[in-house]
Parts: C-alpha cells; sequence; structure tokens
C-alpha cells in the first residue's frame, strides 16, 4: 500500500518535542506545538480508515475501525495488521493492548500477535497506569497486570457508567454519586465520594483544576479541591487533548479550537483545521523533515528517501574562566549570573564570553535569582537582601542570609539564617511580610504557585506557609544538614542525604519514605510523573510516584542532573543524555573538566555547567520538560510553576 509523506525538505532534521496529531478522512495531518497556542503544521501521512493515533518511544500506531498499522519515527511503514473484529480502544504498555467488544489482543511493538483474552463481560473503555491495566468491564472497574491476570475490582451498588485514569487518579461516575481514588500505591484510596453524577467521556488535570467533557457534549471546569463548577463551555465537543495548558477541543462540525486553561476560566483562541474526526498529542521524539515538496514513498521505498544531514542535538559554545573559584550557581537571564565568596556578581555573556563584576556586599554565599523584570535578588552576610538593576537596592532583615531567595507569583521569598522567611509581595506597598521559624534552614525555600511557600529546618520539620504569611502546616521528616525539596502539582519530595520523603502538598501526610544505603543523594528532578535521583557513586534513580525503581543506571560518575524533552541530561566526568523512560544513553560527550557544580538550562536551550574555576557553555536542540521544576526561577531546582 502507498503512503504519501508531505514533509519540509531543508538542510536539516529536527526532532519534534510535541506533536499534534490530526486525524482526518484518509488522512493525518501532523502539527508541531513547540508553541501550543499556534500548531504549526510539519507534514501529514495517508493512512485510509483512521480512528486514532498511540506512539511510543519507537513506534507510531494508527488504529482504523478492524486495522492497526505501525511506523517507525521517521513514519515510514513498518507493518499493518487487520483484524477480524472491531477495536473499541487500545492502549500502550511495553506492549500494545487492543481492546474488543468482548477480548483483548495483546501485540508486540511490530503487531505480532502475542495473546488473546476473551472476557465474560463487555470492555467498555480502558486506561492504564505503571503496569496496570484499569478497565470498565460490564459496570465495575477491574484492573489486570500486564498478562490479564485480576488483581482487584471496584463496584458499587449502581453501575459504573465511566472511568478514567487522571494522573495517579482513578476517577469514575455512577449515576448518583462521584470517587476519586489514589492509585498511585498500585491498589485504590478512596480520596473523595461525592453526591452527584458526573457522566463523562474525558478527564484532565490542567493548572491543579479538572476538565471535564460531559456525555452531552459541554465541558466543565472543575476546582480540583472540591469539585465546584469553575467555568462552562458550551461548545459541543466531540473529543479533546490538551498540551500544557492548551486545550485542543474538536467540535461536532469537525473544527479544532484552541483553548487555554486559566486559573479560573477556559479562553477560546482560533480554529487550526476543519473536517477532523480526532485530535491528540504525542511527546515522543519524531522527526520534523521541513517543506518544499510533496514526496510519496510506498513500503518498498521507504529505505530509500533521500538522507540529509541531521542537526546536532548538542553543540560546544566555549568555556569561560572566571576570575577565581566559585561554589555557587548561575542564574540564566540574557545573560549568567555568578556570587563569589569575596561579595561580587559576575555577569557573563554567553555570546562573547566577556566577564563583568560588581561589588554588591562584605560576602556572598546565596545563589542568585533572576526576576521577570531582569531584576537580581540576592542574599547577603551583611544582613541585607539586595535587589539589582541599574543600581543596588538593600533591604535589612534579622540574620545574614547564605541561601538562595526564589521567585513567588506576586514577588519573592528570602529566609535568613535564624528561620525567618521575608514574603515580599509587589501588590502590596508596605514591606516585607516577615514569618519567624523556629530552625535554621538547610535548604532554598520552594514554591508551589497554588499551595505557597515550603522551607526545611535542620530538625527535619517541613512547613508549609501561604503566600499572606500563614503557617498551614508541618510535618516531621528527618533531622540533616543538607536536603532539597522537590515540588510536583500534588506531592513535595525531601530529600536528604540518605533518604526520600513523599508527602502530600495538601496536608503534609507521608506517604513513603525510601532509604539508600550505598551513596549520598546528591540532586533530584521530576517531571511530575517520574523522581530522578542521582547520588555521589554517579548513579541515576529513576522512581515512580510510589517509590518504586523504575530504572537505576550505574557508574556513570556523575554529579548533576537537568530534564529535557530530548531526555535526563547527566553531567560530571563526561556529558550524558539518557533516556528518560529506560536510563539508555543516546549521547555521550567528553568535556573539558569535571563538573562540580549544578547544570542550568535556559528555555532557549542555553546548556550551562560548572566547574570550579569556569563555565562551560553548550547549545542544546531542545527545551525543558513540560511541568518541570522552574530551573531557571530558583536555585533548587524545585518551584512548580505553570500560570
Amino acid at each position: 500500500m502507498k503512503h504519501v509523506l508531505i514533509v519540509l525538505l531543508f538542510f536539516s532534521q529536527l526532532v519534534l518535542s510535541a506533536t499534534l496529531f490530526v486525524v482526518k478522512e484518509g488522512t493525518i495531518e501532523l502539527y508541531d506545538v513547540s508553541v501550543p497556542l499556534i500548531p504549526v503544521k510539519s507534514g501529514s501521512i495517508d493512512v485510509p480508515s483512521a480512528v486514532k493515533v498511540l506512539s511510543s518511544d519507537n513506534r507510531v500506531y494508527v488504529l482504523g475501525t478492524m486495522r492497526i498499522e505501525a511506523f517507525d519515527l521517521n513514519l515510514r511503514p513498518v507493518s499493518t495488521i487487520e483484524l477480524n473484529r472491531r477495536i473499541i480502544d487500545a492502549v500502550l504498555l511495553e506492549d500494545l493492548y487492543v481492546v474488543h467488544d468482548y477480548s483483548i489482543s495483546v501485540f508486540d511493538r511490530n503487531l505480532n500477535l502475542k495473546a488473546s483474552y476473551t472476557l465474560n463481560e463487555r470492555l467498555s473503555g480502558i486506561s492504564a497506569y505503571s503496569n496496570l491495566l484499569i478497565a470498565l468491564l460490564g459496570g465495575k472497574i477491574v484492573a489486570f497486570d500486564r498478562n490479564l491476570r485480576r488483581l482487584w475490582e471496584i463496584s458499587s451498588p449502581d453501575p459504573i457508567t465511566s472511568a478514567q485514569v487522571v494522573g495517579s487518579y482513578l476517577m469514575f461516575s455512577t449515576k448518583k454519586e462521584f470517587y476519586v481514588m489514589n492509585i498511585s500505591g498500585g491498589a485504590p484510596v478512596l480520596e473523595s465520594k461525592h453526591k452527584f453524577a458526573l457522566s463523562f467521556q474525558q478527564i484532565f488535570s490542567v493548572k491543579n483544576n479538572l476538565v471535564v467533557l460531559l456525555d452531552d457534549k459541554s465541558v466543565l471546569m472543575l476546582s480540583r479541591a472540591d469539585l465546584s463548577v469553575i467555568d462552562r463551555l458550551n461548545i459541543s465537543a466531540v473529543s479533546i487533548t490538551n498540551y500544557s495548558d492548551y486545550l485542543y477541543i474538536v467540535t461536532g462540525k469537525g473544527a479544532i479550537v484552541v483553548a487555554s486553561v486559566l486559573p479560573s476560566s477556559i479562553k477560546l483562541f482560533h480554529t487550526i483545521a476543519a473536517n477532523v474526526k480526532w485530535v491528540g498529542v504525542s511527546q515522543t521524539d519524531l522527526l520534523r523533515m521541513t517543506t518544499v515538496a510533496e514526496v510519496q514513498t510506498s513500503s518498498k521505498e521507504a529505505g530509500r528517501q533521500e538522507k540529509h544531514e541531521e542537526e546536532k542535538l548538542l553543540s560546544f559554545l566555549g568555556e569561560v574562566k572566571l576570575p577565581q573559584k566559585v561554589s555557587t550557581t548561575p542564574a540564566i537571564s540574557r545573560e549568567l549570573y555568578l556570587s563569589t565568596l569575596d561579595g561580587n556578581l559576575l555577569r557573563v555573556d554567553p555570546d562573547t564570553l566577556k566577564i563583568h563584576s560588581t561589588k554588591v556586599a562584605f560576602i556572598l554565599t546565596a545563589d542568585p535569582v533572576v526576576m521577570d523584570d531582569g531584576s537580581i535578588v540576592l542574599g547577603s552576610w551583611d544582613k541585607n537582601i539586595c535587589v539589582i538593576t541599574d543600581r543596588i537596592a538593600r533591604i535589612g532583615t534579622d540574620s545574614s542570609i547564605s541561601l538562595a531567595a526564589a521567585k513567588t507569583p506576586y514577588g519573592f521569598i528570602a529566609a535568613d539564617d535564624d528561620g525567618t522567611l521575608y514574603i515580599f509581595d509587589s501588590r502590596k506597598s508596605e514591606g516585607p511580610i516577615k514569618v519567624r521559624l523556629a530552625g535554621w534552614f538547610v535548604c532554598s525555600p520552594a514554591v508551589h504557585e497554588d499551595y505557597g511557600v515550603l522551607v526545611l529546618d535542620w530538625l527535619g520539620i517541613l512547613h508549609l506557609v501561604d503566600f499572606s504569611g500563614k503557617e498551614i502546616w508541618s510535618s516531621i521528616t528527618e533531622s540533616t544538614k543538607s536536603a532539597e525539596i522537590v515540588v510536583t502539582s500534588e506531592q513535595v519530595f525531601v530529600v536528604t542525604q540518605r533518604s526520600v520523603w513523599c508527602l502530600q502538598i495538601k496536608d503534609g501526610r507521608t506517604r513513603w519514605t525510601q532509604h539508600f544505603e550505598n551513596a549520598e543523594l546528591l540532586q533530584a528532578v521530576s517531571d511530575g510523573e517520574t523522581l530522578y535521583l542521582c547520588d555521589t557513586s554517579g548513579n541515576i534513580h529513576a522512581l515512580d510516584f510510589s517509590g518504586r525503581t523504575i530504572w537505576l543506571r550505574e557508574n556513570l560518575s556523575v554529579r548533576t542532573i537537568v530534564l529535557t524533552q530530548a531526555g535526563l541530561i547527566a553531567a560530571g566526568e563526561k556529558l550524558y543524555l539518557l533516556s528518560a523512560k529506560d536510563g539508555s544513553i543516546l549521547l555521550e560527550e567528553s568535556l573539558p573538566v569535571p563538573t562540580t557544580g549544578r547544570i542550568k538550562l535556559s528555555d532557549s536551550g542555553l546548556l550551562a555547567l560548572m566547574a570550579e574555576d569556569r563555565i562551560i557553555l553548550y547549545k542544546l536542540k531542545s527545551s525543558p520538560t513540560t511541568g518541570w521544576p522552574m530551573y531557571l526561577k530558583d536555585a533548587a531546582n524545585s518551584s512548580l510553576f505553570r500560570k
């Protein structure tokens, strides 16, 4: 069968960080959504009777009503299979699980049939979480393992009419009640029960709220906290997909409407396509070939396409020798900023590699923080908070400040060495709010845009303080002299030298702890689904949010990590790009000298690696992961802003 691939043939091939698949009659169009508000068409592929698209890290699967086609990431056809049963749905774990009315077929990545299971009850839908297949089966929910062994079941007095996995939660409705269950531990734990029905087709979690496509084709925005209605769209929606804080809504007329999810409403923007049957987003690294001609290929001809030189994913820009050894981490804006022990602020131009120095204080040990207006916030040992623009404004504190400040939605927060927080709110004319907490803080504050500020003292007490200065809760972890706080949408991770503590942000309750005996932990980052850790032995650990190890990469001699759309960047004696899914090495590069500090990455792909007496600069042809912690906005790589 012949496939038509429309491509833009340019001088290079680039990796798409996220792709919008738009299914039309007889064709699938691809859109680059690196800028979510303005999807840019990057190609198309002709496939008859397509209904839905799924993608893994090495395959793209196009589902029809009774047919499946597999493509590689260059969108070259790999295999096709015709079925004698109608396809209801499909999900991907390691294999492809295809759902029929009363059975499930399992295929490997090349569409070779591995197993087929017949069920006694009709399947209405299926979701996947971790290693679980969660099916809506005969009015109840049944969880299977990969071999279709039943693990647990949920039923209610009334039949369950709709169900979906949303993050680490299972949400489902009967004709009278709506339930939310936490399944992060592998078994369902009731979180909330509501005395109303929510007959839905799809649910998404966006900005700590829920976006729901109802059976009546309207779209609701609900508060995640209490499920109260925030906004409603009567738009006659058929299906929805989301990327970042944006929705792509397919209407009953076949149009795609782009919408933005704001804190208190859903704002509709423009229409990008017509005659659409289905739309979905993939963050698989598809190859984008850019454009001036239409190329026709067939399955036999696909391997003979003209090859073009691949643009390097990682390019070395140069080294900047520093006037002295520096132990702080740079902040990145248009330029790089570093503080020095003798009280200077170094400003590095990445284009010219020149350094400019400004005397700020007697002693500086805090990392600088760049605000949205370009000003630099920096605490000093002179009992001052310095705000640096074209001049230096100093705000007195009760004690010296050795830790970095952190940006908040309304300004910034700083912590002095005696355990006092200073909350600066740009909306208020008076001075900072002062919050006295007992204990010396062992790491910089971390900020969650919805909940507030998280700080950890040397006794291991984690405090949550809202932006008005009110302490919401405190929770005991373990006494430590150094640590890191990593914030995700609903969990906060406290990473000490030997342990990881996972707590719920809303109430401070500890969900689990994990102890590491063989090496001290150095750094942790998260993409909102997985927690990545590196330790002093050069190992990298990937944990899911139940504390289970997904993969372990040993003996890389790395000391710092950062997450990108292309994968996990790790540096130490060498620079690596690892697959975030399995830890396999995708790229390996020698470094002039080993790194001693943390990696910093800008939105534009400027990668800065710290050695004792220099900065090593690279250009990365990728961008940060969606939902990433705020690598640019605070020194601890841990705050979370999505608005």
